[in-house]
């Protein structure tokens, strides 16, 4: 078996039986796939876990990561900006996430 170290700012995610560090704050955005997580990275790349976002949101709370829609949690620090008139987030890695209509009174109250 290997050994990984892990950090308090690491996240272990498996994929394909293969075990994998992610570093919390290279995470900019987790998106929902009915049964899986895709991860978007920093460095541009993508990881695919077998894991529902509801599996994740625990383990990030705390973290600076909201979960802005049903389908998405996206980490604070990578917000660019955010648009009122669509309830739109713009990320550092060019994406648009919109913002569910129950959770932006949450959104407002946290950004």
């Amino acid at each position: 078996m290997e050994n990984f170290k892990i950090q308090k700012e690491d996240l272990l995610t498996i994929d394909q039986r293969r075990k994998k560090v992610i570093a919390i704050n290279q995470i900019i955005m987790m998106k929902g796939m009915t049964n899986y997580t895709c991860f978007y990275l920093k460095n541009g790349k993508q990881r695919i876990t077998a894991h529902t976002l509801k599996y994740y949101e625990p383990l990030l709370d705390g973290k600076g990561f909201l979960r802005v829609h049903r389908g998405f949690i996206v980490n604070q620090t990578c917000i660019l900006k955010h648009d009122s008139d669509t309830s739109s987030l713009f990320l550092v890695d060019g994406h648009e996430v919109e913002i569910s209509r129950r959770r932006r009174r949450q959104f407002v109250g946290s950004f």
